[in-house]
C-alpha cells in the first residue's frame, strides 16, 4: 500500500456526494440525499448551527464513518464500498484533527507525533525524528516531549493534537475546532505552519468546522453550508491574509 501510495505518486483530486445519507440514532438525518462536489485546493470553511452536525462530516470525509446509504467518491472511487484496506491508500493521505480526546495516554508526546509515521512505515525514524523535533522546536515544546498527555497544559495537548496528522504530509487535512484552548499566538503560528504545508509538503484540501471568527479571519477561504441535512454551494469570500 506504501508504495502504491509514494510510489505512482496518488492524488486526491476530487471529493464527493453522491445520494448520501447519514443519520445518527433517534436524530434528525445529518445528511439526506446529499449531492454535492466540494471545493478542491481551498481551505474551506463548513458552516451550520450548532449541533447540525459538521463534526460529523468531517469524520465521513476522513473515512471514520460510513454512511447508511449514497456514494462518498474520491477521484471517482466509492468509499463506502471499500474495504479497510482498499480504502487505506488513501486513509494515509487524509489528516483528521481529534479534539483533546486524540492522543495516546500512556505514550508522551514526542512517541504520539512519531506513531502515525513508524505504524505504517511513511520514513525512516531518522526523518520520521527531523519532523518531529522541527514542530516542537517550532512551537517550543521541547520541555514537554518527554511528557504525556495527563501531566501538560491543555494548550499544549491541543496543539499536539493538531500536529500529529500532518506528521505524515497530508494532501486533505480536516480540522474540528481546531483553535479551541490555543490562544492568539499558537494559532497563528499554526495558520503559518498550513500555509508552510501547502507551499512546500503536497497539502490541497483543507476542511475547517469552527465557530471562531477571529481565526477564521487569518485564513483565505470559502464557505460551505451544511442546512436541513444539504450541502450548498460555496460562496466565495473576500481576501484575507495572516500577518506573522
Amino acid at each position: 500500500m506504501n508504495e502504491l501510495l509514494q510510489g505512482q505518486g496518488t492524488q486526491i483530486k476530487s471529493l464527493k456526494f453522491e445520494g448520501l445519507f447519514f443519520q445518527h440514532e433517534t436524530q434528525d438525518p445529518i445528511l439526506n440525499n446529499a449531492d454535492f462536489e466540494f471545493p478542491t485546493n481551498e481551505n474551506v470553511l463548513i458552516q451550520s448551527v450548532q449541533g447540525a452536525g459538521k463534526s460529523t462530516l468531517l469524520q465521513i470525509l476522513g473515512g471514520l464513518i460510513v454512511p447508511q446509504s449514497g456514494k462518498f467518491l474520491i477521484n471517482d472511487d466509492n468509499v463506502v464500498d471499500m474495504s479497510f484496506e482498499e480504502f487505506l491508500p488513501y486513509r494515509l493521505m487524509i489528516g483528521y484533527t481529534f479534539d483533546y480526546g486524540g492522543l495516546i495516554n500512556n505514550r508522551t508526546i514526542y512517541d504520539n507525533l512519531m506513531l502515525p509515521l513508524l505504524y505504517h512505515k511513511l520514513v525512516d525514524v531518522e526523518e520520521a525524528n527531523r519532523r518531529v523535533m522541527e514542530v516542537l522546536k517550532y512551537f517550543e515544546l521541547e520541555k514537554f516531549k518527554d511528557e504525556r498527555p495527563a501531566h501538560i497544559p491543555g494548550r499544549v495537548r491541543k496543539i499536539s493534537c493538531l500536529l500529529r496528522p500532518m506528521m505524515t504530509h497530508p494532501q486533505v487535512l480536516l480540522l474540528d475546532d481546531p483553535s479551541v484552548g490555543l490562544g492568539q499566538e499558537t494559532s497563528l503560528k499554526f495558520i503559518d505552519l498550513i500555509n508552510k504545508h501547502r507551499a512546500e509538503r503536497g497539502l490541497k484540501h483543507v476542511f475547517i468546522s469552527s465557530y471562531d471568527e477571529k481565526f477564521m479571519s487569518h485564513i483565505n477561504h470559502i464557505t460551505v453550508h451544511l442546512d436541513n441535512g444539504l450541502l450548498y454551494a460555496p460562496q466565495t469570500e473576500g481576501n484575507k491574509a495572516v500577518s506573522l
